[in-house]
C-alpha cells in the first residue's frame, strides 16, 4: 500500500512539525511495513536533528483512531522502556500527527536466531516494568476473540478455516474460551510485535514501535505473538527452542494454546470482512496469521 508521504501533507501541518523540530525539514524517507496509508516518515532537520513523524487525516478513520489511541499510550508509558518514546503530538485541520524520537537500527532478521533472542530479552525487559494504570486487560481486550470459534460455528463458517480446525472444533473452543486465565496479569504487554514494529539499534539493543495496543498481561504474549510471527514468514521455522526463554516462565504450553486459538478464531472472522478504509493488506495479513496460528497448535497438541 502507497503511504502518504511527506510533501502530501497540508502547509500548515509541515510547518507545525517543523515548529517542534525548531528547524526547518531538509529530509523525508517513507518507512515501508504496516497496513495504513497514514504518513510513517523518517525526518531530517537543517540543523541535523532526526526524529520519526506520523499523520493522518480523519477521513481514514481506522487509522486515525490508532494513531490518536497510540499518543495516549505513548505519553504515560516509562521512559525506561525500550522503545520509541513520543516527543510531541497535536491535531489540526482533522488530522492526527505524532512526532517520536528517531531510532537508527535495522529491523530483525526473521532467520537469525541471535535477532530473535535479542527481541525476547527486549520484551522481558519490558514485562518487568509496571504498566500505566489506565491500560485495558489483555483479558478484556480477548474477551470476544474467546467466543470466536462458537461464532464461526453459528454462522456455519468452519469450511472458511482449515480442515484441522473443522476436526478439533472443541479443542480449539474449549481453549480458546480459558484465554482470560490465560493472559491474565499486570505486565506491559505490547501487543502488536512483528519484525516491523521493532528496530535493533547499533548497540544491539531491539526497540519496540508502534503501541496503540498495549496492554496488562501475564508478560510473556509478545513473546509468543513475535514468535508467530517467524512461523508466517516460514511455516518450517523450530521456533519451539526459544519455548525455553526466561520471558515465558510460568506460561504453560496450554496458556501458548489458548491464546492462539483465541486470536486464531477472531482472525477467521475478521480477515473475511470489507478491510477497513486505508488498510487493505490487512485482510489477508489476518488469514495467514490464523493458518499459522492453528498449525501451531496443532502441533503443540501433538507434542
Amino acid at each position: 500500500m502507497a503511504r502518504l508521504e511527506w510533501t502530501d501533507l497540508p502547509d500548515g501541518i509541515r510547518q507545525r512539525v517543523e515548529k517542534v523540530a525548531g528547524s526547518p525539514a531538509s529530509g523525508a524517507r517513507t518507512q515501508p511495513g504496516g497496513f495504513s496509508a497514514g504518513m510513517a516518515s523518517r525526518m531530517s532537520f537543517e540543523d541535523g536533528r532526526r526524529l520519526f513523524v506520523k499523520a493522518v487525516h480523519a477521513s481514514s478513520q481506522g487509522t486515525f483512531d490508532l494513531y490518536e489511541r497510540e499518543v495516549g499510550i505513548l505519553r504515560t508509558i516509562p521512559r525506561e522502556l525500550p522503545a520509541a518514546h513520543l516527543v510531541e503530538s497535536f491535531t489540526q485541520d482533522d488530522w492526527t500527527v505524532l512526532v517520536i524520537e528517531d531510532v537508527e537500527g535495522r529491523h530483525p532478521r526473521k532467520d537469525a536466531p541471535s535477532d530473535t533472542a535479542t527481541v525476547l530479552d527486549a520484551i522481558a525487559a519490558l514485562a518487568a516494568v509496571p504498566p500505566p494504570a489506565d491500560l485495558p486487560s489483555l483479558a478484556d481486550e480477548l474477551a470476544e476473540d474467546a467466543e470466536s470459534w462458537r461464532r464461526l460455528e453459528a454462522a456455519g463458517l468452519l469450511d472458511e478455516t482449515t480442515p484441522w480446525c473443522v476436526e478439533h472444533l472443541a479443542f480449539l473452543r474449549t481453549h480458546a474460551e480459558r484465554v482470560d486465565a490465560a493472559v491474565a496479569g499486570d505486565r506491559l504487554v505490547h501487543g502488536d510485535l512483528r519484525t516491523d514494529n521493532i528496530l535493533i539499534d547499533p548497540s544491539g539493543r531491539a526497540r519496540l514501535l508502534d503501541w496503540p495496543w498495549a496492554a496488562r498481561g501475564a508478560g510473556w504474549e509478545d513473546a509468543l505473538l513475535y514468535l508467530l510471527d517467524l512461523r508466517v514468514a516460514d511455516a518450517e521455522a523450530d521456533v519451539d527452542p526459544f519455548l525455553a526463554h526466561p520471558v515465558f516462565h510460568g506460561s504453560t504450553t496450554e496458556d501458548h494454546m489458548s491464546l492462539l486459538a483465541a486470536i486464531g478464531g477472531n482472525w477467521f472472522e475478521k480477515c473475511r470482512w470489507p478491510a477497513p478504509p486505508g488498510m487493505t493488506a490487512l485482510r489477508d495479513f489476518q488469514r495467514r496469521e490464523a493458518i499459522a496460528s492453528v498449525a501451531w497448535i496443532a502441533q503443540m497438541s501433538e507434542g
